[in-house]
């Protein structure tokens, strides 16, 4: 009686091993897909779930601009040698001189009891006599405005003359007494130059008799 060929293995082993090497292939597959297109695709990299975004901060001209909550000051545009404001009052006594002041000072002085720091005083001497003092305005100024009178201390107490000139024209004048002030409004918008003149009214009158006041002469725009 012949003996019978042994087998290697039991059918249902085989099949068992085959199907879960099929398994393993099919579950691979897949993934390999998805790696070839995340890396080999050009593709960018998927974010990672739960990781802020970043936002680069926007450029304005050379600076950044700050992001939300930043305590940065704002930076201004405003360009830094901006010119400065010309003044619509300016003190007739800070232009310049076209004569030397001869006969002139530039001192407080107390006119009708009330005591003023910006004065120009003269005493002139003798009939028609007059001092005169000129400044160049350039025509930047619409108006001249001042008060005259006689100071306080004078040792006499004859009136005097008090005129405006513009370009050398007389545009106004006015007489004045101890004890009193009169105001000066002058047109003076197309004036190159303003003169302001004291003069002698009697020939009684001599150096320092009466001492004629320019009180805070000034210039308006």
């Amino acid at each position: 009686m012949s003996t019978p060929r042994r087998r290697s293995s039991h059918p249902a082993i085989i099949g068992a091993v085959i199907a879960a090497v099929a398994t393993v292939v099919a579950a691979a597959i897949p993934v390999a897909l998805e790696l070839v297109r995340d890396t080999g695709g050009g593709g960018a990299a998927p974010q990672v779930q739960g990781s802020p975004s970043v936002v680069p901060s926007q450029v304005v001209g050379p600076q950044a601009t700050a992001g939300p909550g930043s305590s940065a000051a704002p930076t201004s545009s405003a360009p830094s040698n901006a010119a400065p404001v010309e003044a619509e009052v300016r003190s007739l006594v800070e232009m310049p001189e076209v004569d030397d002041w001869e006969g002139w000072q530039q001192e407080p002085r107390t006119v009708a009891g009330r005591r003023h720091e910006t004065v120009l005083t003269a005493s002139p001497c003798w009939l028609n006599d007059h001092y005169t003092a000129t400044f160049v305005v350039s025509r930047q100024y619409r108006l001249l405005e001042a008060a005259v009178g006689i100071a306080d201390d004078s040792p006499g107490a004859l009136p005097l003359r008090f005129t405006v000139l513009v370009d050398r024209k007389k545009v106004f004048t006015t007489t004045v007494g101890l004890g009193k002030t009169r105001p000066v409004k002058v047109d003076i918008s197309a004036a190159t130059q303003v003169s302001l003149q004291v003069s002698t009214t009697s020939v009684d009158q001599c150096h320092g008799d009466s001492i004629g006041t320019w009180i805070a002469p000034r210039l308006h725009r």
